[in-house]
């Protein structure tokens, strides 16, 4: 699976300082399309997910189609990620812009960067190219996607990196006219295991994840994420998105993530996922939701068909049954198509 360039690859993951190769310039990208059939809920009529985002529409659809311009300079360079299409349009609205920022390595061990870029939290990206499951998990739905600001980052030595940033409040992605900043933190040992979190006004993010290899064809990623919305705050916080502000509606606060994400690679074509996210509401009926999704991606070249199961299991009817009535699950089949080049 060929792996675009995104802020993962350079915030807390591993940048590698002061780049020895010859400047380059190049152009990549992704398109994807694909087909969603929702097993216990309707999927004409209108039909809808009252908690999930993802799982609204059933029928074929084109996802995203991204393009990215990139500069890798010995000491500088930049990212413009151009997205367009509905899962930019669910995940990132009103914005054709998925990440553009600048970098500078000021030496061996200290790099400086600024714009725009996808956060480091969790293990998932916008771009279905970057993911191993093609729906999102819930962490990533409702927690924070976007930062706008100025990061610094720093090798320590001994494997371990570390990064503070300022920003503008999260998911605030042009003006800022509220005189409210974030800042932002994190540390990484040997770019696998990573603590980082985001404060911005009343509105808090927390993360853990770390990942193990059992052996050469099965590796297991962890991931926890804590999200306190800061709701008394009007302004601050994810909530002005249209994800954040179903889940307030439901009357939550806030949200613990808790996701295990195993992967098996049966051939050098196939390879096999689980994603089992478990979350815990900040409500007032400590609602929770189980989601598993089953993945299966098989490639041929750049091209990847990727075949997925996703059940939602919650404690409280937050979802639509065939009858367009309140349910306690929902569960949906999707076959989506990925191309990157």
């Amino acid at each position: 699976m060929k792996k675009l360039i995104t802020i993962m690859s350079l915030a807390f993951i591993g940048f590698t300082f002061g780049q020895d190769e010859d400047p380059k310039f190049k152009v990549t990208g992704s398109v994807d399309a694909y087909f969603n059939a929702n097993l216990t809920s309707q999927n004409d009529e209108g039909a809808f997910d009252d908690y999930s985002v993802f799982n609204d529409d059933s029928g074929f659809s084109a996802g995203l189609a991204n393009v990215t311009l990139s500069y890798q300079g010995e000491t500088v360079g930049f990212i413009a990620d151009l997205a367009y299409g509905p899962r930019m349009d669910t995940y990132n609205p009103g914005n054709k812009v998925n990440e553009a920022y600048m970098y500078w390595n000021v030496n061996e061990k200290v790099m400086l960067m600024m714009g725009r870029f996808n956060n480091w939290m969790g293990y998932e990206t916008l771009s279905a190219a970057n993911n191993f499951h093609y729906t999102m998990s819930h962490q990533f739905t409702y927690s924070t996607r976007n930062f706008n600001g100025l990061v610094a980052q720093f090798d320590l030595g001994n494997d371990f990196r570390a990064g503070v940033g300022v920003m503008n409040p999260a998911e605030v992605t042009t003006m800022n006219d509220s005189g409210d900043y974030s800042i932002g933190a994190g540390i990484t040992y040997k770019g696998k295991t990573g603590l980082s979190f985001l404060s911005t006004q009343s509105a808090s993010y927390y993360d853990f994840k770390t990942a193990f290899k059992v052996n050469d064809n099965l590796n297991v990623k962890l991931n926890a994420h804590k999200a306190d919305f800061g709701v008394d705050d009007a302004f601050t916080g994810q909530q002005w998105t249209a994800s954040q502000l179903a889940l307030v509606g439901l009357g939550a606060e806030g949200f613990t993530s808790i996701t295990a994400y195993p992967q098996l690679k049966s051939s050098d074509s196939l390879s096999w996922g689980l994603r089992l996210e478990y979350m815990m509401l900040d409500d007032e009926a400590d609602t929770t939701v189980f989601s598993p999704t089953l993945t299966a991606r098989y490639s041929i070249g750049d091209f990847t068909i990727i075949p997925e199961l996703r059940v939602d299991k919650a404690s409280e009817e937050l979802f639509r049954d065939n009858e367009n009535k309140l349910d306690k699950g929902n569960a949906a089949l999707i076959l989506a198509a990925v191309y990157t080049f």
